[in-house]
């Protein structure tokens, strides 16, 4: 009788705290992993890389469309830091 009591009390607990174990594991996976985000350093971009999207995005008249030339700035350095 005492080792169908352990028994149950092992699967109780299992059910109880089982699912709560595996939300700690992944809340601090997640902790961690935002904490290695905020420790990388900044990349910009490099002078070549600004002029490149300069004549990409102006004409022979150093004219652009309103904010494409800003959001491909925007685009480049997401894609360098994510």
């Amino acid at each position: 009788m005492k080792a169908n009591a352990l028994k149950l009390a092992d699967e109780v607990l299992a059910k109880e705290y089982a699912p709560r174990l595996e939300i700690a594991k992944e809340l601090r996976r997640l902790h961690l992993e935002n904490e290695q985000l905020k420790s990388r350093e900044w990349v910009g971009l490099t002078d070549e890389e600004i002029d490149n999207l300069y004549e990409q995005h102006h004409n022979q008249y150093g004219q652009s469309e309103f904010l494409n030339y800003e959001r491909a700035i925007e685009a480049k350095l997401k894609e360098k830091n994510t």
